[in-house]
């Protein structure tokens, strides 16, 4: 009677484990493709990672991919660069937790008529404009393709880490003042921008628009 109350009690203690286990945001999700070096390459020219498909997948993908509602904003650099993106505030894909920027694709003229019909525009402390969509628009960003996505790791990623998991890069580029050296894989698609005060970020495009990636990054190395 002793031995089988001591089972019922470790029985007991085991499922209440797991039901806490089953509640802790992304501890039952420990699947191999959603990590950050998971990338596959396609025919096309696009790529697959983290689950998504870049220029198929939409960010409507994402959101029920990840189960969270995307943050939608429209931005304009004090440039006049417009980008339409959705922000998980926090996921946790594999283990990892992280911030992540879905980028839609969209033209120039898209952008510019989405910013037109905006609904509120705020001006940030560096001159960049935030835009609160017009719901019309916020409905058709979420059957829009995924252009980029922007992943910012919660754990520091060193440059030993970086080269393990993601090679040799063929290119680096440092960004003005030195404390960031982009590394770059035009064959996955992908820029790691390596940070000596280590807020690593890794931004991820179809190979076949990895110069979207490269184009800024000469520009700013450019300016005196």
């Amino acid at each position: 009677m002793r031995e089988r109350h001591l089972f019922l009690g470790v029985l007991g203690f085991a499922l209440l484990a797991i039901a806490v286990a089953m509640l802790i945001p992304g501890r039952q999700d420990h699947r191999p493709e959603l990590l950050p070096w998971a990338i596959t390459t396609h025919e096309d020219g696009s790529s697959t990672v983290f689950g998504l498909r870049l220029g198929h997948n939409t960010l409507g993908d994402a959101e029920q991919l990840f189960q969270t509602e995307l943050e939608l904003i429209l931005f304009q650099s004090p440039q006049g660069r417009r980008a339409a993106e959705g922000y998980f505030d926090g996921v946790t894909l594999s283990g990892l937790a992280a911030k992540l920027v879905v980028e839609a694709a969209l033209s120039e003229a898209e952008l510019r008529a989405m910013f037109e019909r905006g609904v509120r525009i705020a001006t940030m402390g560096n001159g960049s404009r935030k835009v609160t969509l017009h719901p019309d628009d916020i409905a058709r960003l979420r059957a829009t393709p995924i252009a980029s996505l922007t992943y910012l790791p919660r754990t520091h990623l060193d440059e030993v880490l970086v080269e393990k998991r993601f090679g040799v890069p063929a290119q680096k580029l440092g960004e003005p003042g030195g404390e960031v050296v982009h590394w770059l894989y035009p064959e996955r698609g992908l820029d790691v921008a390596v940070s000596a005060g280590g807020k690593e970020v890794l931004q991820y495009v179809a190979p076949r628009d990895f110069s979207r990636l490269v184009a800024p990054l000469l520009e700013r190395q450019a300016t005196p």
